[in-house]
């Protein structure tokens, strides 16, 4: 497995992998899938504010992805990010999530980021556990704050201190 800075080229896929968890689990609340324009927009997006994508290559495929992102848009939080990882589906349990974790946070290291923000929906075990793993500790747990499929939904959110 290798671990790189996305490009232009592996949009489509991780477009795809995104798209799988919108239209098939609750752990992304958006409700549509996203275009192809609407990945490349966000990809530029990060491009211009230095917000690092990686993307984790079996056999030159794509089979996960990962970013730093705002927090929030006060400048107060300028030192803490929130980072998104997704897994293709079928190989899930591969160690792919482990290595963008710690690759994503390597990126947010280099970048002199303090604080590294989670937020995960209530019932994804595996990913609550990934962070678990890495040091990530639960803050905070909204009790249904999010909707989606008919279903009021927890959102926990986890956190870490990158480096002092």
């Amino acid at each position: 497995m290798i671990i790189k800075q996305a490009t232009e080229e592996h949009l489509k896929d991780i477009n795809e992998i995104t798209n799988y968890s919108i239209l098939n689990t609750n752990f992304n609340f958006n409700f549509e899938a996203k275009t192809l324009e609407d990945t490349k927009k966000w990809y530029y997006e990060h491009l211009e504010k230095d917000f690092p994508i990686i993307v984790c290559l079996l056999n030159n495929q794509v089979v996960g992805w990962a970013s730093l992102s705002t927090f929030r848009e006060y400048r107060g939080y300028d030192k803490t990010v929130e980072v998104s990882l997704y897994v293709k589906n079928e190989h899930k349990r591969k160690g792919i999530g482990s290595l963008l974790l710690k690759s994503i946070e390597e990126e947010g290291k280099k970048r002199k980021y303090h604080a590294i923000v989670s937020a995960i929906t209530g019932g994804n075990d595996a990913s609550i556990n990934l962070h678990k793993k890495f040091g990530y500790n639960v803050k905070c747990v909204f009790e249904e704050i999010g909707f989606k499929n008919n279903e009021f939904l927890d959102v926990v959110f986890l956190y870490k201190i990158l480096c002092y």
